[in-house]
């Protein structure tokens, strides 16, 4: 009888792994490119706010 029960919990867990690891799988696609996104956004502030910055130091020389 516990093997049998053994046996169930190993069931248990093998569908909760499979379960996991499809859930993870589906976020990935939904949240690489809005990170990806972010970052481009990120990037793109600091290169405009640098850009200001240099116009306006090189107009005070």
């Amino acid at each position: 009888m516990r093997k049998r029960k053994a046996q169930s919990i190993l069931e248990y867990i093998i569908i909760l792994s499979a379960i996991t690891a499809a859930v993870i799988a589906a976020a990935g696609s939904v949240v690489t490119p809005a990170v990806s996104k972010m970052f481009n956004d990120s990037s793109d502030v600091i290169t405009n706010k640098t850009g200001m910055f240099r116009n306006q130091v090189g107009n005070n020389s």
